[in-house]
């Protein structure tokens, strides 16, 4: 890089062009998560659950890259929980409502304690995750491009709760 020099009468300044940063580069699918990061940003939620939208499908990857963005914000801390096997979706709940929510009793305060993000299972095969559901503040559907049945999809938004959800994902 060249610099360019400027004289002023009586002193010498040399003003160097700044150096180009190096900047990450971010991927079509990362735009897409910052982007429903910022969009559920918007809403307030400590607790947010990702569900397939069909049998057999996995909302796993989507939950990953929302955690990963939401801790490189670092506003608040982001926990992130997968849900598989053969689980207690019951105590899971509860798990989510006593990490999210304030111990009753207590003074509900404006500021999030940090934020958790759950990857479920589809609840048309395994309808114990609808316990998470309901103690989560946010649904997330996931629907995958090929693959989701829309009869499948859209017994999960029953299932849940069209109310529940507050957007889809597709990927």
């Amino acid at each position: 890089m060249k610099d360019r020099e400027a004289k002023q009468p009586g002193t010498e300044l040399v003003v160097k062009e700044p150096a180009v940063l190096a900047q990450r580069e971010v991927s079509p699918r990362g735009l897409l998560y910052q982007s429903l990061w910022f969009r559920l940003a918007r809403m307030p939620w400590r607790s947010l659950v990702v569900v397939p939208g069909d049998e057999g499908g996995s909302a796993v990857a989507v939950a990953t890259a929302l955690a990963d963005v939401g801790r490189r914000l670092r506003a608040t801390p982001v926990t992130f929980l997968v849900m598989v096997g053969p689980i207690d979706y019951a105590s899971a709940g509860k798990i989510v409502a006593s990490v999210t929510r304030p111990p009753e009793g207590a003074q509900e305060t404006s500021a999030p304690h940090g934020r958790v993000i759950v990857a479920i299972p589809p609840v048309v095969s395994e309808p114990l995750g609808i316990a998470v559901t309901d103690a989560a503040d946010a649904v997330v559907l996931c629907v995958e491009k090929g693959r989701t049945r829309t009869p499948s999809a859209r017994r999960t938004i029953d299932m849940i709760g069209r109310e529940r959800i507050v957007g889809c994902v597709l990927v």
